[in-house]
């Protein structure tokens, strides 16, 4: 019995402990009209939130059909667009270029056997494969909208801004060229 009562007396001491922790903490909350009313701004909030939720989900679908139809309706043409470009500033080494469901290029060089992405050629390389995506894109997709390329050239060496300078020399009979460079090359080379 004395030990049931110690340990009963301890229990009620722990029981009155937590009982003053929950008076102080209904003691720090705000009157019931005062949450009544930040819970309804905060039910508002949510309401507006799941709006901007379900737009943007819808957004993304649309998002993603704009993409599959300009993959089944474009990229092939692009990807060949930018193949002939890739070679004409290659010289034909790079003869092989393939434009991806995901609008990711792999190109490859005479003989190799495997397309790889660009990220596994030197920066230069690397710079022309975008330079012919994006002439092909602009040919494709707005071929009366002027072509602005803005330090589109960092990385070339003199012998591929030479080539692709003569290949925007052939663009601009169709349209206007604007090309932004902090450097002199590209005027010299003109």
């Amino acid at each position: 019995t004395a030990r049931l009562l110690s340990d009963a007396a301890v229990n009620r001491s722990q029981l009155q402990h937590r009982l003053g922790q929950c008076h102080g903490q209904m003691a720090a909350l705000e009157p019931e009209e005062q949450l009544s009313v930040q819970f309804d701004k905060v039910s508002d909030r949510i309401v507006r939130l799941e709006q901007i939720y379900s737009a943007v989900i819808l957004a993304q679908e649309y998002l993603e059909k704009a993409t599959q139809e300009l993959q089944q309706r474009f990229a092939p043409r692009i990807s060949q667009r930018a193949q002939a470009t890739m070679a004409q500033l290659t010289d034909g080494r790079y003869d092989r270029l393939y434009l991806k469901n995901n609008l990711t290029l792999d190109t490859g060089a005479k003989g190799e056997v495997p397309l790889y992405a660009p990220q596994w050629r030197s920066d230069g390389t690397m710079d022309q494969l975008y330079f012919a995506l994006r002439l092909a894109i602009a040919q494709e997709l707005t071929p009366d909208a002027p072509l602005i390329l803005d330090d589109a050239f960092v990385r070339f060496d003199d012998q591929r801004l030479r080539k692709a300078l003569e290949l925007l020399k052939e663009e601009s009979t169709q349209r206007q060229v604007l090309i932004f460079t902090c450097q002199s090359r590209e005027r010299r080379i003109l």
